[in-house]
């Protein structure tokens, strides 16, 4: 899921109590990895961890709830992974999230769409997650945001893989794809890997190629739908290695909107990782993963 793609605005973090421990993550069907999050005293409320998207968002379903934000909101253009669309950015008085508080977030307002689907509240975005050391542990059901990863945090994990931040703070990896180096965005708020086909091509995967097969309609916050294929890749981020992974090829519209759409391009879900624990340690670039 990448909800948004424009500057992020600082919010002002109070120095609060943060727990030194991790909180409980819900994992929908979906595999989407879910956090609990406050809105002043109001909540919790549940709201998906997306490292691509620029910004924290609430679903209508929550904005509906406090008729304020829509009343001080102004308009934004909105960058999603089917395409641009408009929609409304208002300022969160205080957000709490993993016990920070930040005042004055600004958050997208999202428009009714597939999202609404997944049934939660709302979506935390890089600007709250990017200044720190995220670990989501999908099978552990916890996740935790600290400033540092902790040694107990990197226990049992394989050599970090280097990232680097894009303009909207997203991670951005090189990931093997049947032995070809494509760049990937890191996006744990999408259900799916994805590639476009001149990634696919590199990897030896035409639309003739014997196997392949529909892989449904990729349907974002802008409603726009993209066919798309599927097939099975081998998929290695450093050490970490999945022979047989299913990916989904589509030019989907994000890849040009975020510079990408000229070469090799992934979106690399959350599916990849739906069995393992994984420490995205902002600050210094580095993404660990457990054995």
């Amino acid at each position: 899921m990448r909800p948004a793609m424009r500057k992020l605005v600082p919010a002002l973090l109070l120095a609060a109590a943060v727990p030194a421990t991790a909180e409980p993550l819900e994992v929908l069907p979906t595999g989407h990895p879910v956090a609990q999050v406050r809105l002043g005293d109001r909540g919790p409320y549940r709201f998906v961890i997306d490292t691509a998207a620029s910004n924290t968002s609430l679903l209508p379903r929550l904005a509906d709830q406090l008729p304020e934000l829509r009343r001080d909101a102004a308009d934004a253009p909105l960058n999603a992974a089917s395409g641009r669309t408009t929609t409304q950015i208002a300022k969160l008085p205080r957000f709490v999230a993993h016990g920070r508080t930040f005042r004055d977030l600004p958050a997208f307002l999202l428009p009714a769409g597939p999202v609404d689907a997944l049934g939660v509240d709302g979506v935390l975005g890089a600007d709250v997650v990017s200044t720190y050391a995220l670990e989501i542990d999908a099978p552990g059901r916890r996740w935790s945001l600290l400033d540092a990863p902790t040694p107990t945090m990197l226990r049992g994990t394989l050599p970090p893989v280097p990232f680097t931040l894009d303009a909207a703070r997203a991670p951005r990896v090189t990931v093997m794809l049947n032995g070809k180096p494509v760049p990937a965005i890191l996006d744990t708020g999408a259900r799916a890997t994805f590639v476009n086909w001149a990634a696919a091509r590199l990897a030896g995967v035409t639309p003739d190629t014997p196997g392949l097969s529909s892989g449904g309609e990729a349907k974002g916050v802008s409603r726009h739908a993209t066919p798309t294929a599927s097939t099975t890749f081998e998929v290695a981020v450093g050490e970490y290695q999945r022979p047989a992974a299913k990916v989904r090829i589509a030019d989907l519209p994000i890849f040009a909107l975020v510079g990408m759409g000229n070469g090799p391009a992934m979106i690399l879900g959350i599916d990849a990782f739906a069995d393992r624990r994984i420490v995205i340690d902002h600050p210094r670039g580095q993404l660990h993963i457990a054995r």
